[in-house]
Protein backbone atom coordinates (compact mmCIF):
# COMPACT_ATOMS: atom_id res chain seq x y z
CA UNK A 1 0.00 0.00 0.00
CA UNK A 2 1.27 3.61 -0.74
CA UNK A 3 2.27 5.78 1.84
CA UNK A 4 0.11 8.33 0.99
CA UNK A 5 -2.77 6.59 1.18
CA UNK A 6 -1.52 5.00 4.91
CA UNK A 7 -1.34 8.87 5.80
CA UNK A 8 -5.05 9.43 4.39
CA UNK A 9 -6.34 6.53 6.25
CA UNK A 10 -4.60 7.58 9.88
CA UNK A 11 -5.73 11.19 9.38
CA UNK A 12 -8.97 9.73 8.37
CA UNK A 13 -9.11 7.71 11.68
CA UNK A 14 -7.66 10.46 13.67
CA UNK A 15 -10.75 12.67 13.16
CA UNK A 16 -13.63 9.66 13.33
CA UNK A 17 -11.82 9.29 16.95
CA UNK A 18 -11.99 12.97 17.23
CA UNK A 19 -15.09 13.69 16.74
CA UNK A 20 -16.82 10.27 17.78
CA UNK A 21 -15.54 9.69 21.45
CA UNK A 22 -17.12 13.47 22.51
CA UNK A 23 -20.19 12.81 20.62
CA UNK A 24 -20.50 9.28 22.83
CA UNK A 25 -19.67 11.15 25.73
CA UNK A 26 -22.60 13.89 25.36
CA UNK A 27 -25.19 11.09 24.05
CA UNK A 28 -23.91 9.52 27.76
CA UNK A 29 -24.71 12.82 29.45
CA UNK A 30 -27.74 13.14 27.59
CA UNK A 31 -29.34 9.91 29.05
CA UNK A 32 -28.53 10.69 32.26
CA UNK A 33 -30.53 13.72 31.99
CA UNK A 34 -33.36 11.85 29.82
CA UNK A 35 -33.15 9.38 32.90
CA UNK A 36 -33.41 11.79 35.59
CA UNK A 37 -36.53 13.39 33.75
CA UNK A 38 -38.42 10.52 33.52
CA UNK A 39 -37.57 9.92 37.15
CA UNK A 40 -38.94 13.35 38.47
CA UNK A 41 -41.92 12.58 35.56
CA UNK A 42 -42.89 9.35 37.24
CA UNK A 43 -43.10 10.99 40.65
CA UNK A 44 -44.95 13.99 39.12
CA UNK A 45 -47.59 11.57 37.94
CA UNK A 46 -48.13 9.08 40.60
CA UNK A 47 -48.64 12.39 42.91
CA UNK A 48 -51.18 13.54 39.97
CA UNK A 49 -52.98 10.22 40.01
CA UNK A 50 -53.91 9.66 43.40
CA UNK A 51 -55.02 13.53 43.32
CA UNK A 52 -57.36 12.38 40.25
CA UNK A 53 -58.69 9.23 42.73
CA UNK A 54 -59.40 11.61 45.85
CA UNK A 55 -60.89 14.36 43.98
CA UNK A 56 -63.56 11.38 41.94
CA UNK A 57 -63.88 9.77 45.16
CA UNK A 58 -65.52 13.29 46.55
CA UNK A 59 -67.16 14.02 43.40
CA UNK A 60 -68.68 10.83 43.42
CA UNK A 61 -69.71 10.95 47.09
CA UNK A 62 -71.26 14.52 45.98
CA UNK A 63 -73.35 12.58 43.22
CA UNK A 64 -74.90 10.34 46.00
CA UNK A 65 -75.69 13.28 47.81
CA UNK A 66 -77.47 14.81 44.95
CA UNK A 67 -79.27 11.96 43.92
CA UNK A 68 -80.57 11.69 47.55
CA UNK A 69 -81.54 15.05 48.16
CA UNK A 70 -83.08 15.69 44.82
CA UNK A 71 -85.74 12.84 46.09
CA UNK A 72 -87.41 15.21 48.26
CA UNK A 73 -88.26 17.83 45.28
CA UNK A 74 -89.40 15.16 42.47
CA UNK A 75 -92.09 13.64 44.69
CA UNK A 76 -93.14 17.24 45.60
CA UNK A 77 -93.07 17.98 41.87
CA UNK A 78 -94.65 14.65 41.07
CA UNK A 79 -97.27 15.22 43.92
CA UNK A 80 -98.17 19.18 42.90
CA UNK A 81 -97.99 18.04 38.96
CA UNK A 82 -100.35 15.14 39.90
CA UNK A 83 -102.75 17.39 41.96
CA UNK A 84 -102.28 20.71 39.45
CA UNK A 85 -103.64 18.26 36.89
CA UNK A 86 -106.27 16.86 38.43
CA UNK A 87 -107.81 19.92 39.95
CA UNK A 88 -106.47 22.41 37.20
CA UNK A 89 -106.54 19.99 34.54
CA UNK A 90 -102.81 20.79 33.43
CA UNK A 91 -99.57 20.00 34.58
CA UNK A 92 -98.73 21.80 37.60
CA UNK A 93 -94.50 22.57 38.48
CA UNK A 94 -93.29 21.55 34.96
CA UNK A 95 -90.10 23.41 34.73
CA UNK A 96 -89.23 21.96 38.52
CA UNK A 97 -89.40 18.36 36.97
CA UNK A 98 -87.82 19.13 33.97
CA UNK A 99 -84.73 20.44 36.05
CA UNK A 100 -84.88 17.42 38.27
CA UNK A 101 -85.01 14.42 36.00
CA UNK A 102 -82.58 16.55 33.71
CA UNK A 103 -80.14 16.43 36.82
CA UNK A 104 -81.22 13.04 37.40
CA UNK A 105 -80.46 11.92 33.99
CA UNK A 106 -76.75 13.54 34.21
CA UNK A 107 -75.62 11.93 37.32
CA UNK A 108 -76.99 8.45 36.27
CA UNK A 109 -75.08 8.84 32.73
CA UNK A 110 -71.69 9.79 34.87
CA UNK A 111 -72.77 6.46 36.87
CA UNK A 112 -72.98 4.23 34.07
CA UNK A 113 -70.27 5.98 31.84
CA UNK A 114 -67.44 5.08 35.16
CA UNK A 115 -68.77 1.66 35.58
CA UNK A 116 -68.65 0.49 31.41
CA UNK A 117 -65.00 2.29 31.83
CA UNK A 118 -62.03 -0.40 31.53
CA UNK A 119 -60.63 -1.05 34.66
CA UNK A 120 -57.03 1.43 34.78
CA UNK A 121 -53.99 -0.68 34.96
CA UNK A 122 -52.00 -0.82 38.08
CA UNK A 123 -48.74 1.67 38.55
CA UNK A 124 -45.70 -0.68 37.38
CA UNK A 125 -43.16 0.26 39.97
Amino acid sequence: MAVWLQVILGVAVVLVVAFLVPLLMQARQTAAAVQRLAESAREDLDSIAADVRHVRLRVDGVADLAVESLKVPATISALFGGFGTGLLGRQGLPWLEAIVTGVEFAINWFKRRREAAPPKEAPHE
